[in-house]
């Protein structure tokens, strides 16, 4: 497998490497992902975002043979709504982040008009699995347990306001998601990715509990509080599953263990290394 590297927001190099790979299907996750940090660099994630993204698409559509696009969203774009959310609620985005990724999707209209190819819409709802980043709930309760299990901290826990529920998938199922939506999805459609219910973070400390056998001191973190963020976060999964069958497997329990198994490998000692000789 070849890997390039490019910077999204150059148009000329990103198209010279679409040319040269010339696929057939791209994937595009690339962005700046962390609500934080785009609000650390509006300027930075609009570039990238928005722009970068509209580069790929663009050098994927004028291909020879265009190319079939998931573009992946998120979640985010919607507005606050104590119902369900589907793919026709609100469109009301809270930060640089959600804002660039709700005018990325409009891409789908400037590039829908080809012969072929496409572009199909991933709205991904929170997911977690091993190997993600601890600038994620998830993996950050897991990192932090993973330590205290270790013996490198104490058994206190640092989090932000954990009242608020949210629609949570492994990964793992994320991925077979996207394909199945490269295969089957609607060109021009947009579509949720998620589990179509929600778990209080409160409650995922517990789980986290139960999997690492430790009880822990909750402490507040002010830094890991948004201010004015949802209570609640749940989407409905029901035009993906008609669509293409897709539907969760993974158990958030399971989720839980392979993180803290994750974090435990990660941060647990090295086996040392022998040498022998005559």
């Amino acid at each position: 497998m070849h890997h390039y590297q490019a910077d999204l927001r150059n148009g000329d190099h990103v198209a010279g490497i679409v040319r040269e790979v010339n696929p057939t299907h791209v994937y595009h996750l690339a962005a700046v992902s962390a609500i934080d940090a785009s609000w650390s660099d509006p300027k930075l994630t609009y570039e990238i975002n928005f722009w970068g993204a509209r580069n790929v698409f663009e050098a994927a559509v004028k291909l020879p043979s265009a190319a079939r696009i998931l573009n992946v969203s998120t979640s985010q774009v919607y507005g606050r709504s104590r119902d369900r959310l589907t793919e026709s609620s609100p469109v009301a985005p809270e930060s640089p982040y959600a804002a660039s990724k709700a005018m990325s999707e409009f891409l789908r209209i400037e590039f829908g008009s080809f012969s072929s190819g496409g572009v199909v819409t991933a709205r991904p709802f929170n997911h977690s699995g091993p190997g993600q980043s601890p600038n994620f709930v998830l993996a950050a309760m897991a990192k932090q347990f993973a330590e205290m299990s270790l013996g490198l901290s104490p058994p206190k826990l640092s989090v932000g306001n954990v009242a608020v529920k949210r629609d949570f998938t492994d990964v793992r199922d994320v991925v077979v998601a996207y394909a199945l939506l490269m295969e089957k999805g609607r060109v021009g459609d947009i579509y949720n990715v998620c589990s179509g219910s929600t778990v209080s973070l409160s409650d995922v400390i517990k789980m986290f509990e139960a999997a690492s056998n430790i009880r822990v001191d909750v402490v507040s973190s002010p830094n890991k509080i948004r201010p004015g963020e949802a209570d609640e976060i749940c989407g409905d999964p029901r035009k993906i599953t008609s669509d293409t069958g897709w539907s969760p497997k993974i158990s958030l329990q399971k989720t839980i263990v392979d993180l803290l198994d994750y974090w435990r490998s990660l941060l647990g000692p090295r086996p040392s290394a022998v040498l022998t000789g005559l």
